[in-house]
């Protein structure tokens, strides 16, 4: 198990080891997988868009290129000490977290739903009184 010696980032982007390799390991791996998706999704989307008509070491050669840079820089990202701390801090107050039960999520929700029906109403019922007000009054003249 290869610690980090918390030089700078671009130093440490050229290094192998893993930083803490058993602490937030959930965090980690999924904000890994997060980097390198758009990093593959962009050299897909480079090699669709511009690369449509080039020859064959442009087509598959710069975005499989890119594809294999940010699947490094996502792995070297999340060893980086200073991110992989916030990484580890961030799983460990999620594991505090006291979350809600089912039936609990599901009265809250209803409370929301209801909630936002009645103000919508309100608002729809506001809106024709003072719509028929301001068209008594002159204010409004509706052209049909």
């Amino acid at each position: 198990m290869a610690q980090n010696s918390g030089g700078t980032f671009w130093s440490e982007l050229a290094s192998s080891g893993l930083y803490k390799r058993s602490q937030g390991r959930l965090a980690r791996r999924l904000t890994g997988v997060a980097i390198a998706a758009i990093a593959i999704l962009g050299a897909w989307s480079f090699q669709v868009t511009f690369a449509t008509e080039a020859s064959a070491p442009v087509k598959y050669g710069i975005p499989g290129t890119v594809a294999v840079l940010g699947c490094w820089l996502a792995f070297r990202v999340i060893n980086f000490e200073k991110f992989a701390e916030f990484l580890i801090a961030t799983e460990t107050e999620v594991e505090k977290v006291h979350w809600p039960d089912r039936q609990h999520v599901q009265r809250a929700s209803v409370v929301v739903i209801v909630t936002m029906l009645l103000m919508g109403g309100m608002l729809f019922l506001f809106d024709v009184i003072w719509r028929f007000v301001f068209s008594y009054i002159g204010f409004l003249q509706f052209v049909d």
